[in-house]
């Protein structure tokens, strides 16, 4: 089998299988290189309709529109994910504070029982339960009396009176 160009040796299957002629073309005729006309109506009706410029302005416009809206979306959620993010680490902060607090008031109240107060005042500050020996009573059985002396100079009658009025209900 001789080697050729052609992907496929035809030949061999007897018949050629490519036709000599399109079935549109007549045997005597010249083969035309895939021309296709088309009658002026179709060509009218297939011709590419010219844009408006206000159209093309308008498109712009919407598109233009969309798109800021779009973009402003996409920031807002931004804005919305920062201070969610924010919002997170505060709690966080607080619920660690929080947890401090209960473990430094649990360690306080360790340090501050009886115990451990009586152990301190005796040891450290020196002092005693109290004795008997310790205990004073003092009597107070006489009343005090006391008596508050008022100098006048020269009031007026009227508060002379209620002075002695006063003095009645005291």
């Amino acid at each position: 089998m001789p080697h050729t160009a052609q992907a496929y040796d035809f030949d061999r299957f007897g018949q050629s299988a490519l036709p000599a002629h399109s079935p549109e073309q007549k045997p005597g005729q010249k083969r035309r290189h895939n021309v296709v006309e088309l009658p002026q109506r179709e060509l009218k009706r297939n011709a590419r309709a010219k844009r408006s410029p206000l159209r093309m302005v308008l498109s712009a416009l919407f598109f233009a529109g969309v798109m800021f809206t779009v973009m402003t979306v996409i920031y807002s959620q931004v804005q919305l994910t920062e201070l969610t993010e924010e919002i997170n680490q505060t709690t966080q902060a607080l619920e660690e504070a929080e947890s401090l607090e209960i473990q430094l008031n649990m360690a306080a109240a360790q340090k501050m029982t009886g115990a451990q107060v009586e152990e301190y005042a005796v040891n450290e500050l020196g002092m005693s339960k109290i004795t008997g020996s310790q205990v004073t009573y003092v009597n107070v059985a006489q009343e005090d009396q006391g008596t508050v002396v008022e100098e006048t100079d020269s009031a007026s009658v009227l508060d002379q009176i209620l002075a002695t009025v006063r003095s009645w209900f005291a």
